[in-house]
C-alpha cells in the first residue's frame, strides 16, 4: 500500500513560516540576532508493512505509531547524522535513493514572552536523482527539540521517512 505522503510534515508545535506577502508585521516576532549555525540530528528511516516491527536502534518516537505514520507497521533505521547547519551554505545528504537532503538555517527567532522559547527557522529540500526536485523548498518554523518529517518518497517497497532537529 502506498500513501500520498508527498512532503509530509508533522511535528507537535511547528509552523509553516509565510512568505513576506502573507505575514502581518504587527503579529511576526523579532528575529534575533543572526545565528551564524546551529547543530541538528538528521534520520533517515525506511517505513513498510514487512511486519518487522520498529527498529530498537531509532528509540521512542511516538510519532510513529499515530496517523499517518502508523499505516506502517516497520521501521528501519538506515542512517543517524549529526551536523551544523548554517546560513551560508545548505548542508547535503546523500539519501538511500540517491537523492540529496539540503538543510539550511534560514533565521532565528526571538520568543516575545519571557515563556516562550526561541525558534529556529530551517529550510529543508530534496533533489531527486538527475536535479528534479522532490521536495523545491520547504521552511518550518521549529522549537529546539522538536523534530519534523518529511516523507514519500518511494523506496524498496516503502517510502523514506525523514527526521530533522534542532539541538543548538
Amino acid at each position: 500500500m502506498r500513501l500520498a505522503l508527498y512532503g509530509l510534515l508533522l511535528a507537535v508545535g511547528l509552523t509553516f513560516v509565510p512568505g513576506p506577502s502573507v505575514a502581518n508585521a504587527q503579529d511576526a516576532p523579532a528575529p534575533a540576532q543572526a545565528a551564524a549555525a546551529v547543530s541538528a540530528e538528521v534520520i533517515v528511516l525506511h517505513a513498510t508493512n514487512d511486519g518487522s516491527g520498529i527498529d530498537p536502534k531509532i528509540g521512542k518516537m511516538a510519532e510513529l505509531g499515530k496517523p499517518p505514520f502508523s499505516s506502517y507497521n516497520s521501521y528501519k533505521l538506515l542512517d543517524r547524522s549529526k551536523m551544523s547547519i548554517d546560513k551560508a551554505s545548505p548542508t547535503k545528504i546523500k539519501l538511500p535513493n540517491d537523492g540529496v537532503l539540503m538543510v539550511s538555517l534560514k533565521d532565528v527567532i526571538n520568543p516575545k514572552k519571557k515563556d516562550e522559547q526561541k525558534r529556529y527557522v530551517i529550510g529543508a529540500s530534496i533533489q531527486k536523482p538527475g536535479g528534479n526536485s522532490f521536495l523545491p523548498l520547504l521552511e518550518v518554523n521549529a522549537k529546539a527539540g522538536e523534530t519534523f518529517f518529511v516523507a514519500g518518497q518511494s523506496h524498496k517497497g516503502g517510502i523514506l521517512v525523514i527526521g530533522i532537529k534542532v539541538n543548538p
